[in-house]
């Protein structure tokens, strides 16, 4: 997988307050569990840190090993508003406009956990290690909601959302990060409802459902980095985080509804009937190569920013990355339709033929752009 340093570097400067040594206990299953890193009694604070992430970086990833690297917390001054006590005396009237409550502090360390959490996974990982994230991110939520009980469980994530919302002053780099988190927490949403579909399907389907999970995973991986590095290359534009953000967001979105779609599909009998075209290889690949070049190339070239066009090196690499994941998940859909009952067959090949329509955007979204 390739190596991802999107936008928000800053999270990883994070002024790194505290070391707790204990570990929290999860329950990673049979999913690449092992034992969780070990840290040397003489390593702390930044140095233990250090050593979890290079241990990490050389093996399979945990759940346990993610929270342990999460017990560091700090309270990030990323937005105009969180705790600015010059603007507070400045509007006295409004000054829990300003000021972070307790609760607004243990969404934003919430937050800065998540994060935190998700860049290791995502520099490191593959499409099983993101099922052990999705373990650490539940266990997080449990500790939250025990810290927290008058919040309900499905309501945590909306705390980071309301938290991030109350300290922005709307600027773009604020809107950008807060787009970022949005699209992580989609997919943390989306890999979360991979994991509990791979347990409930029937155990003699589990093997193909989960190679139809990693070459979902790989596609979506071979997507974003088209978008970010191919199709979206107008980096001097400031808006540019946002809309991909918005772009992925709304893909995982998809994915999320149509999961509950497969579920309806496979372990309830539900009849689904297609709604699109059904897209060929060759419509896929006319797609990707209508897409292959920037739509601002000339606006690039006439305001002289040719460096910001992509090399053709980086176009091959991504274009024959989409084709060659795009194949593959073609072929994990199919093997999984071949092994259903005739009408669930029918049914699951309908849906696959519409995912595809949405991909190219010849679907309406399963989701609205506002959800």
């Amino acid at each position: 997988m390739m190596k991802r340093t999107i936008f928000f570097t800053s999270l990883l400067a994070m002024v790194l307050s505290s070391v707790c040594c204990g570990r929290f206990s999860s329950n990673p299953g049979s999913i690449d569990s092992r034992d969780t890193v070990k840290v040397p009694d003489k390593l702390s604070g930044e140095d233990s840190i250090a050593y979890i992430e290079d241990a990490i970086i050389k093996s399979p990833i945990s759940a346990d090993d993610l929270l342990g690297l999460s017990e560091v917390h700090s309270i990030e001054d990323f937005f105009c508003y969180y705790n600015n006590f010059s603007f507070a005396e400045k509007d006295p009237e409004n000054a829990d406009r300003y000021l972070a409550t307790r609760l607004d502090s243990a969404s934003m360390r919430l937050a800065n956990r998540f994060l935190r959490m998700y860049q290791l996974v995502t520099k490191n990982g593959n499409a099983n290690d993101k099922l052990q994230w999705a373990i650490a991110v539940n266990s997080v939520i449990d500790s939250f909601h025990l810290a927290e009980p008058s919040i309900a469980k499905d309501s945590i994530l909306s705390e980071i959302v309301r938290v991030t919302s109350k300290f922005s002053s709307l600027t773009q780099t604020e809107m950008n990060y807060q787009s970022y988190l949005d699209a992580r927490m989609a997919y943390y949403q989306t890999i979360e409802a991979y994991r509990k579909w791979l347990l409930d399907v029937a155990e003699s389907l589990r093997t193909i459902a989960q190679e139809e999970y990693i070459a979902w995973h790989d596609l979506i991986e071979a997507r974003f980095s088209f978008w970010r590095d191919v199709s979206n290359t107008q980096t001097w534009y400031s808006a540019k985080p946002m809309e991909i953000n918005s772009y992925y967001e709304n893909l995982l979105r998809n994915r999320l509804v149509e999961l509950g779609v497969e579920h309806g599909i496979v372990l309830g009998n539900k009849e689904y009937n297609q709604i699109g075209t059904t897209v060929t290889k060759e419509k896929w690949e006319e797609w990707i190569t209508k897409h292959s070049e920037p739509e601002d190339i000339e606006d690039l070239r006439e305001m002289e920013l040719e460096n910001f066009i992509p090399d053709d090196s980086i176009v091959i690499a991504r274009v024959s990355d989409l084709k060659r994941t795009f194949s593959r998940w073609i072929a994990a859909r199919q093997a999984f339709a071949k092994a259903l009952p005739k009408e669930q067959r029918t049914s699951y090949d309908n849906l696959t033929a519409d995912i595809h329509s949405r991909l190219i955007d010849e679907l309406p979204d399963a989701v609205s752009d506002e959800e």
